[in-house]
């Protein structure tokens, strides 16, 4: 009886593993919500290109505007 449940439990445990496995190497960890490839958050809206004004630039060092 105890040789059957100690395969019965290594079964179970390799099969708990592989699913395991399965899930995370497709993505589905249920972190992302729908599982995409999600770009991350823009940290500052303001800096998109084309967005360049005379007044936003800071000069190098020594340099006189």
């Amino acid at each position: 009886m105890r040789r059957i449940t100690l395969w019965f439990t290594a079964t179970l445990a390799v099969a708990a593993l592989l699913l395991a496995f399965q899930l995370n190497a497709s993505g589905a960890t249920g972190k992302s919500g729908d599982g995409g490839d999600h770009m991350p958050p823009v940290g500052n809206a303001s800096a998109t290109p084309g967005n360049d004004t005379v007044g936003d630039h800071v000069g190098r060092p020594g340099e006189n505007k």
